[in-house]
Protein backbone atom coordinates (compact mmCIF):
# COMPACT_ATOMS: atom_id res chain seq x y z
CA UNK A 1 0.00 0.00 0.00
CA UNK A 2 2.80 2.57 1.13
CA UNK A 3 4.38 1.31 -2.73
CA UNK A 4 1.15 2.36 -4.13
CA UNK A 5 0.80 5.70 -2.65
CA UNK A 6 4.65 6.35 -3.61
CA UNK A 7 4.11 5.98 -7.38
CA UNK A 8 0.97 8.31 -7.55
CA UNK A 9 3.50 11.48 -6.15
CA UNK A 10 3.58 13.77 -8.81
CA UNK A 11 5.74 17.26 -9.52
CA UNK A 12 4.19 19.88 -11.20
CA UNK A 13 6.94 22.82 -11.96
CA UNK A 14 6.51 26.59 -13.31
CA UNK A 15 9.56 27.71 -15.55
CA UNK A 16 9.14 31.24 -15.35
CA UNK A 17 12.67 32.17 -17.03
CA UNK A 18 11.54 30.37 -20.55
CA UNK A 19 10.37 33.44 -22.21
CA UNK A 20 13.90 35.21 -21.50
CA UNK A 21 15.76 31.96 -22.73
CA UNK A 22 13.85 32.33 -25.58
CA UNK A 23 14.74 35.69 -26.17
CA UNK A 24 18.14 35.56 -25.54
CA UNK A 25 18.76 33.10 -28.20
CA UNK A 26 16.82 35.40 -30.67
CA UNK A 27 19.26 38.42 -29.43
CA UNK A 28 22.18 36.08 -30.11
CA UNK A 29 21.02 35.27 -33.51
CA UNK A 30 20.32 38.70 -34.49
CA UNK A 31 23.89 40.07 -33.44
CA UNK A 32 25.45 37.81 -35.31
CA UNK A 33 23.40 38.11 -38.57
CA UNK A 34 24.43 41.73 -38.40
CA UNK A 35 28.31 40.90 -37.41
CA UNK A 36 28.77 38.70 -40.21
CA UNK A 37 26.78 40.83 -42.78
CA UNK A 38 29.89 42.68 -45.04
CA UNK A 39 27.41 45.41 -45.41
CA UNK A 40 26.77 46.74 -42.53
CA UNK A 41 29.20 49.40 -40.67
CA UNK A 42 32.11 48.68 -38.26
CA UNK A 43 30.32 51.11 -35.98
CA UNK A 44 26.99 49.74 -36.49
CA UNK A 45 28.42 46.42 -35.11
CA UNK A 46 29.94 48.09 -32.39
CA UNK A 47 27.10 49.43 -31.52
CA UNK A 48 24.70 46.49 -32.01
CA UNK A 49 26.74 44.45 -29.81
CA UNK A 50 26.68 46.77 -27.07
CA UNK A 51 23.02 46.78 -27.45
CA UNK A 52 22.13 43.31 -27.78
CA UNK A 53 24.21 42.20 -24.84
CA UNK A 54 22.67 44.82 -22.58
CA UNK A 55 19.02 43.50 -23.20
CA UNK A 56 20.60 40.13 -22.29
CA UNK A 57 22.08 41.01 -18.97
CA UNK A 58 18.73 42.83 -18.24
CA UNK A 59 16.93 39.76 -18.81
CA UNK A 60 19.26 38.30 -15.84
CA UNK A 61 18.50 41.73 -13.87
CA UNK A 62 15.01 41.94 -11.48
CA UNK A 63 13.86 44.68 -9.92
CA UNK A 64 13.03 44.75 -6.05
CA UNK A 65 9.94 46.93 -5.83
CA UNK A 66 10.40 47.75 -2.20
CA UNK A 67 14.36 48.78 -2.85
CA UNK A 68 13.30 50.65 -6.29
CA UNK A 69 10.85 52.79 -3.62
CA UNK A 70 13.34 53.32 -1.50
CA UNK A 71 15.73 54.76 -3.83
CA UNK A 72 13.32 56.81 -5.17
CA UNK A 73 12.40 58.38 -2.08
CA UNK A 74 16.13 58.71 -0.92
CA UNK A 75 16.22 61.03 -4.45
CA UNK A 76 13.04 62.77 -3.18
CA UNK A 77 14.40 63.39 0.32
CA UNK A 78 17.91 64.43 -1.01
CA UNK A 79 15.82 67.09 -3.22
CA UNK A 80 13.71 68.17 -0.13
CA UNK A 81 16.62 68.94 2.16
CA UNK A 82 18.31 71.25 -0.54
CA UNK A 83 15.07 72.82 -0.85
CA UNK A 84 15.27 73.15 2.84
CA UNK A 85 18.29 74.30 3.02
CA UNK A 86 17.98 77.40 0.52
CA UNK A 87 14.64 78.94 1.83
CA UNK A 88 16.59 78.02 5.75
CA UNK A 89 19.37 80.27 4.19
CA UNK A 90 18.55 82.13 1.92
CA UNK A 91 14.78 82.79 1.77
CA UNK A 92 12.97 82.94 5.22
CA UNK A 93 14.16 85.62 7.38
CA UNK A 94 14.99 84.97 11.38
CA UNK A 95 12.21 83.98 13.70
CA UNK A 96 9.55 81.10 13.98
CA UNK A 97 9.56 80.09 10.23
CA UNK A 98 13.40 79.61 9.66
CA UNK A 99 13.47 77.58 13.18
CA UNK A 100 10.45 75.34 11.88
CA UNK A 101 12.59 74.92 8.48
CA UNK A 102 15.77 74.29 9.94
CA UNK A 103 14.39 71.90 12.43
CA UNK A 104 12.70 69.68 9.89
CA UNK A 105 16.14 69.87 7.73
CA UNK A 106 18.28 68.62 10.25
CA UNK A 107 15.29 65.80 11.12
CA UNK A 108 15.53 64.42 7.59
CA UNK A 109 19.08 64.83 7.06
CA UNK A 110 19.72 62.47 10.53
CA UNK A 111 17.39 59.93 9.03
CA UNK A 112 19.02 59.77 5.25
CA UNK A 113 22.32 59.50 7.61
CA UNK A 114 21.48 57.14 10.21
CA UNK A 115 20.20 54.86 7.18
CA UNK A 116 23.71 55.42 5.15
CA UNK A 117 25.39 54.03 8.61
CA UNK A 118 22.62 51.73 9.05
CA UNK A 119 23.39 49.96 5.59
CA UNK A 120 27.48 50.23 6.23
CA UNK A 121 27.79 48.89 9.26
CA UNK A 122 25.84 45.77 8.31
CA UNK A 123 27.25 45.41 5.11
CA UNK A 124 23.22 46.00 3.74
CA UNK A 125 23.08 45.66 0.00
CA UNK A 126 20.54 48.00 -1.11
CA UNK A 127 20.68 48.60 -4.78
CA UNK A 128 17.46 47.94 -6.38
CA UNK A 129 18.15 45.12 -8.39
CA UNK A 130 19.07 41.37 -8.25
CA UNK A 131 20.77 38.61 -10.99
CA UNK A 132 18.68 36.20 -10.87
CA UNK A 133 19.97 32.89 -12.82
CA UNK A 134 17.12 30.99 -12.38
CA UNK A 135 13.98 30.39 -9.97
CA UNK A 136 11.44 27.19 -9.92
CA UNK A 137 8.63 26.80 -8.32
CA UNK A 138 7.41 23.19 -7.84
CA UNK A 139 5.27 20.88 -5.63
CA UNK A 140 6.00 17.56 -4.38
CA UNK A 141 2.97 15.98 -3.72
CA UNK A 142 1.30 19.00 -1.79
CA UNK A 143 4.42 20.31 -0.28
CA UNK A 144 5.58 23.58 -2.12
CA UNK A 145 8.87 23.36 -3.48
CA UNK A 146 10.86 25.92 -4.52
CA UNK A 147 14.59 26.39 -6.43
CA UNK A 148 15.91 30.23 -6.96
CA UNK A 149 19.93 31.62 -7.84
CA UNK A 150 19.88 35.04 -6.39
CA UNK A 151 22.87 36.76 -6.72
CA UNK A 152 23.29 40.58 -5.10
CA UNK A 153 25.22 42.90 -7.75
CA UNK A 154 26.20 46.52 -6.89
CA UNK A 155 26.93 48.90 -9.79
CA UNK A 156 29.40 51.30 -8.97
CA UNK A 157 27.51 54.55 -9.95
CA UNK A 158 24.76 53.53 -7.65
CA UNK A 159 27.83 53.33 -4.34
CA UNK A 160 29.38 56.88 -6.26
CA UNK A 161 25.85 58.11 -5.76
CA UNK A 162 24.96 56.88 -2.07
CA UNK A 163 28.13 58.20 -0.68
CA UNK A 164 28.33 61.69 -2.91
CA UNK A 165 24.81 62.34 -1.85
CA UNK A 166 25.08 61.76 2.08
CA UNK A 167 28.58 63.82 1.71
CA UNK A 168 26.55 66.45 0.67
CA UNK A 169 23.60 65.93 3.28
CA UNK A 170 26.45 65.65 5.98
CA UNK A 171 28.05 69.08 4.80
CA UNK A 172 24.45 70.91 4.99
CA UNK A 173 23.62 69.45 8.05
CA UNK A 174 26.95 70.48 9.64
CA UNK A 175 26.51 73.92 8.72
CA UNK A 176 22.85 74.70 9.49
CA UNK A 177 24.66 72.95 13.27
CA UNK A 178 27.78 75.10 14.01
CA UNK A 179 25.59 78.29 12.79
CA UNK A 180 22.58 77.44 14.88
CA UNK A 181 24.45 76.05 18.33
CA UNK A 182 28.12 77.84 17.79
CA UNK A 183 27.62 81.08 19.81
CA UNK A 184 28.94 82.59 23.29
CA UNK A 185 26.16 80.10 25.08
CA UNK A 186 27.99 77.52 27.22
CA UNK A 187 25.03 74.77 26.26
CA UNK A 188 24.68 75.22 22.69
CA UNK A 189 28.35 74.84 22.61
CA UNK A 190 28.04 71.98 24.53
CA UNK A 191 25.20 70.56 21.88
CA UNK A 192 27.52 71.13 18.96
CA UNK A 193 29.99 69.56 20.37
CA UNK A 194 27.81 66.47 21.33
CA UNK A 195 26.38 66.47 17.71
CA UNK A 196 29.43 67.00 15.88
CA UNK A 197 31.43 63.95 17.64
CA UNK A 198 28.22 61.66 17.08
CA UNK A 199 28.00 62.42 13.76
CA UNK A 200 31.83 62.20 12.90
CA UNK A 201 32.00 59.05 15.22
CA UNK A 202 28.93 57.44 12.88
CA UNK A 203 29.82 58.79 9.60
CA UNK A 204 33.76 58.03 9.14
CA UNK A 205 33.70 54.15 9.09
CA UNK A 206 30.70 54.23 7.02
CA UNK A 207 32.36 56.18 4.30
CA UNK A 208 35.37 54.36 4.51
CA UNK A 209 33.64 51.11 4.08
CA UNK A 210 32.07 52.39 1.35
CA UNK A 211 34.89 53.31 -0.33
CA UNK A 212 36.44 50.26 0.15
CA UNK A 213 33.29 48.99 -1.93
CA UNK A 214 33.82 51.17 -4.81
CA UNK A 215 37.73 49.78 -4.84
CA UNK A 216 36.42 46.50 -4.75
CA UNK A 217 34.12 47.03 -7.65
CA UNK A 218 36.59 48.73 -9.22
CA UNK A 219 39.64 45.85 -8.72
CA UNK A 220 39.92 43.19 -11.64
CA UNK A 221 37.82 39.68 -10.42
CA UNK A 222 39.72 36.69 -9.27
CA UNK A 223 42.66 35.91 -10.71
CA UNK A 224 42.13 32.22 -10.79
CA UNK A 225 38.45 32.35 -12.82
CA UNK A 226 40.49 34.96 -15.11
CA UNK A 227 43.14 33.06 -15.91
CA UNK A 228 41.71 29.66 -15.80
CA UNK A 229 37.94 30.05 -17.77
CA UNK A 230 37.59 33.88 -18.72
CA UNK A 231 40.81 34.43 -20.78
CA UNK A 232 41.55 31.20 -21.89
CA UNK A 233 37.43 31.33 -23.18
CA UNK A 234 38.59 29.55 -26.93
CA UNK A 235 39.38 27.04 -25.53
CA UNK A 236 36.43 26.81 -23.09
CA UNK A 237 33.66 26.92 -25.73
CA UNK A 238 32.60 23.73 -24.79
CA UNK A 239 33.13 23.96 -21.00
CA UNK A 240 29.71 23.09 -20.17
CA UNK A 241 29.00 20.12 -22.55
CA UNK A 242 31.53 17.72 -20.44
CA UNK A 243 30.09 17.87 -17.47
CA UNK A 244 28.84 15.06 -14.72
CA UNK A 245 27.11 15.28 -11.29
CA UNK A 246 28.62 13.84 -8.47
CA UNK A 247 27.33 12.10 -6.16
CA UNK A 248 23.28 12.57 -4.98
CA UNK A 249 23.62 15.82 -7.12
CA UNK A 250 25.75 17.39 -5.15
CA UNK A 251 27.65 19.63 -7.73
CA UNK A 252 28.73 20.02 -11.17
CA UNK A 253 32.09 18.52 -12.31
CA UNK A 254 33.62 20.03 -15.26
CA UNK A 255 36.31 17.53 -16.53
CA UNK A 256 38.20 19.25 -19.15
CA UNK A 257 39.77 21.53 -16.74
CA UNK A 258 39.20 19.42 -13.22
CA UNK A 259 37.07 22.15 -11.71
CA UNK A 260 33.86 21.39 -9.51
CA UNK A 261 30.73 23.68 -8.81
CA UNK A 262 29.88 25.21 -5.49
CA UNK A 263 27.47 22.81 -2.82
CA UNK A 264 23.85 23.90 -2.72
CA UNK A 265 23.33 25.23 -6.49
CA UNK A 266 21.73 21.95 -8.05
CA UNK A 267 18.63 20.65 -6.46
CA UNK A 268 20.17 17.37 -3.52
CA UNK A 269 18.51 14.10 -4.93
CA UNK A 270 18.55 12.15 -2.29
CA UNK A 271 17.57 8.21 -2.91
CA UNK A 272 16.91 7.52 0.40
CA UNK A 273 13.81 10.16 0.92
CA UNK A 274 12.34 10.58 -2.20
CA UNK A 275 10.14 8.23 -4.24
CA UNK A 276 11.25 7.54 -7.97
CA UNK A 277 9.43 9.79 -9.77
CA UNK A 278 9.94 12.86 -7.47
CA UNK A 279 13.76 11.45 -7.92
CA UNK A 280 13.48 11.78 -11.85
CA UNK A 281 11.81 15.14 -11.68
CA UNK A 282 14.51 16.42 -9.62
CA UNK A 283 16.66 14.76 -11.81
CA UNK A 284 15.37 16.79 -14.83
CA UNK A 285 15.16 20.03 -12.75
CA UNK A 286 19.12 20.03 -12.41
CA UNK A 287 19.26 19.59 -15.90
CA UNK A 288 17.32 22.61 -16.89
CA UNK A 289 19.68 24.55 -14.42
CA UNK A 290 22.49 23.01 -16.01
CA UNK A 291 20.80 24.77 -19.13
CA UNK A 292 20.41 27.82 -18.02
CA UNK A 293 24.37 28.15 -17.09
CA UNK A 294 25.15 26.74 -20.18
CA UNK A 295 22.69 29.44 -21.89
CA UNK A 296 24.35 32.23 -19.97
CA UNK A 297 28.09 30.74 -20.70
CA UNK A 298 27.68 30.97 -24.67
CA UNK A 299 26.35 34.83 -24.59
CA UNK A 300 29.51 35.01 -23.01
CA UNK A 301 31.91 33.89 -24.99
CA UNK A 302 29.43 35.45 -28.03
CA UNK A 303 30.38 38.84 -26.41
CA UNK A 304 33.78 37.96 -25.76
CA UNK A 305 34.70 37.03 -29.16
CA UNK A 306 32.91 40.10 -30.79
CA UNK A 307 34.23 41.95 -28.38
CA UNK A 308 38.19 40.67 -29.86
CA UNK A 309 36.85 41.62 -33.20
CA UNK A 310 36.73 45.55 -33.15
CA UNK A 311 38.20 48.48 -31.51
CA UNK A 312 35.97 50.96 -28.80
CA UNK A 313 36.50 54.02 -27.24
CA UNK A 314 37.15 54.76 -23.72
CA UNK A 315 33.02 55.04 -23.22
CA UNK A 316 32.06 51.61 -24.58
CA UNK A 317 35.01 49.81 -22.89
CA UNK A 318 33.44 51.07 -19.60
CA UNK A 319 30.10 49.97 -20.77
CA UNK A 320 31.77 46.75 -22.07
CA UNK A 321 33.34 45.86 -18.61
CA UNK A 322 29.98 46.45 -16.40
CA UNK A 323 28.28 43.59 -19.26
CA UNK A 324 31.48 41.03 -18.53
CA UNK A 325 30.97 42.21 -14.48
CA UNK A 326 27.53 40.78 -14.70
CA UNK A 327 28.43 37.79 -16.34
CA UNK A 328 31.56 36.93 -13.95
CA UNK A 329 29.26 37.61 -11.24
CA UNK A 330 26.97 34.52 -12.40
CA UNK A 331 30.48 32.75 -12.85
CA UNK A 332 31.87 32.99 -9.82
CA UNK A 333 29.11 32.55 -8.17
CA UNK A 334 29.20 29.02 -10.11
CA UNK A 335 32.91 28.28 -9.44
CA UNK A 336 34.00 26.86 -6.85
CA UNK A 337 37.44 28.14 -7.60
Amino acid sequence: MAEQNKTKSKVKIVKPLKKEVKQTKELLSDLNSKINNQQVSEKEKRQTLIKTHKKITNLLLQTIPYLLFLFILDVAMLSVITILFILSSFVINEGTGQNVVRYAMLIISALMLAKFTYMNWFSKNLYFKKIVVFKYKSKVDKQKFRAVREISFTPIWFLIFFVASNFYITILMNFEIQRYFVSTNDNKVLIWAILRTTIDMMLLPSFLNSFNKIAANSKAVDANYVKLIKDQYFSNKSLFEDVEFEDNYLNLKFSKNNLTSKNGLFILVNKDDLTRPDQGRMVEINGEILDRYKEIWESYVDLLENRMKAKFNKATVHKLFWLERIYDTVFLDLFEI
